[in-house]
């Protein structure tokens, strides 16, 4: 497991430059950092403006010259607009991969020992309920 206060003393260890390098080489292909990634590098272009997440309308826009922000490299992230808006499909696969997770721990869960423990409690319960149940029907009927 990563030490998470060693990782960040050693970036703040950095330079401005080394910084912005390790930033791209971290976001590089990762969709959901897109926006980090594309005011990285800008950044690092020199070009100083960093896009607005979301859009400021009362900013002007970019230059002409600024790539748009869906290429990280040359090749554009899969399910995401020209803008950078994740599309309906991205968001129901993301929706339906949580609903799977949580349906996979939840019987992972069951077979647990925890769970089988629990299990073995209700059951003793229940039976002892029954049992007590028919202990007093009985000594009614002898009434």
């Amino acid at each position: 497991m990563v030490d998470m206060d060693d990782t960040l003393a050693r970036l703040r260890g950095l330079g401005d430059a080394e910084l912005l390098a390790a930033i791209l080489a971290v976001t590089a292909e990762r969709p959901g950092l897109l926006p980090v990634h594309t005011a990285a590098a800008m950044l690092a272009a020199g070009r100083g403006h960093t896009p607005d997440i979301p859009p400021d309308p009362s900013r002007p826009a970019a230059p002409p010259d600024v790539p748009p922000p869906t290429t990280i490299g040359s090749v554009p992230p899969p399910d995401y607009t020209e803008a950078g808006v994740p599309t309906f499909d991205r968001v129901r696969d993301q929706i339906e991969e949580r609903f799977g997770s949580a349906l996979g721990s939840e019987e992972l869960e069951r077979d647990s020992e925890a769970r089988r423990d629990l299990d073995e409690q209700w059951q003793a319960r229940e039976k002892a309920s029954r049992d007590r149940l028919d202990e007093i029907r009985r000594s009614m009927r002898r009434d």
